[in-house]
């Protein structure tokens, strides 16, 4: 099997630190309906299904959906939440790049946030293909949010950080997947059609001390590898790298946060 990142380790803590607000997964649910004007013959899958986020929504509204992911605990977790739930959602642990599957097999694709944690990505771009009808629709989202910040780009200020400063302990984040466009890019290269649709849009309340208390309990995955030791050295850098930075642990980051879906079309 290759080289895919599980998160079994934040199955019980995931829907709390990446959940969407009341109301969002509705409109989300909306906008994917809206997209591939589903029957109730069509059939949808979804590599690296997690705790269904995004399928348990679509499933309630009586569809076939079938998940896959390589976490048990997320499944589990998955499984718990259907309990006394009417629904048509299969959730099975496997690889997203050899998909036990017949070709052909499904009318709507999706992956959410999944490309930058398996290796064998084109390898399962390619087993996405296999098992998606002519004509299918692929949805793709990379991140699953794409903020514009009242502070710009600190996401990304406190990441590139945190990579330097591992970095400078000699433990530099393992590269494991592909980045947005190089999916993007092997799309184009394929003959599909992109467009970019943002399906929900909320305000995301955040401050400092809360982003730093995110990389403190190690939600994020560039500090899994780290010995704790290292990791403690690294959570004290970040911190006064923060506290020099924006001058207050209060400092407001909120921003308006934008769910975006990639629709893949002339693919499968």
């Amino acid at each position: 099997m290759t080289a895919t990142i599980s998160f079994d380790r934040l199955s019980d803590v995931y829907d709390s630190t990446r959940g969407l607000p009341p109301g969002i997964s509705e409109q989300i649910t909306d906008t994917i309906l809206d997209i591939v004007s589903p029957t109730s013959e069509t059939k949808f899958f979804e590599i690296g299904v997690g705790t269904g986020r995004i399928a348990i929504p679509i499933a309630k509204r009586g569809y076939s959906y079938t998940g896959i992911d390589v976490s048990e605990k997320m499944l589990s977790e998955l499984h718990r939440k259907l309990e006394g739930i009417s629904h048509l959602l299969t959730a099975v642990k496997g690889d997203a790049s050899t998909l036990q599957f017949a070709d052909n097999s499904f009318d709507v694709g999706l992956t959410v946030h999944v490309f930058h944690l398996v290796s064998a990505w084109k390898q399962a771009l390619a087993e996405i293909r296999r098992v998606l009808k002519s004509g299918s629709v692929y949805l793709y989202t990379h991140g699953t949010m794409d903020s514009n910040l009242a502070n710009p780009n600190h996401d990304l200020m406190f990441r590139q950080r945190w990579e330097d400063i591992i970095a400078s302990y000699g433990y530099p984040l393992p590269r494991y997947g592909a980045t947005e466009e190089e999916v993007l890019t092997e799309l184009r290269a394929q003959g599909a059609s992109l467009e970019t649709v943002i399906a929900a849009k909320w305000q995301s309340e955040l401050t400092v001390n809360k982003s730093l208390e995110h990389y403190q309990n190690r939600v994020y995955r560039p500090s899994w590898h780290l010995p704790d030791d290292v990791f403690a050295k690294a959570i004290d850098d970040l911190r006064g790298w923060a506290l020099e930075h924006y001058g207050s642990l209060d400092y407001d980051l909120s921003s308006e946060t934008k769910f975006k879906i990639v629709v893949v079309r002339n693919w499968a």
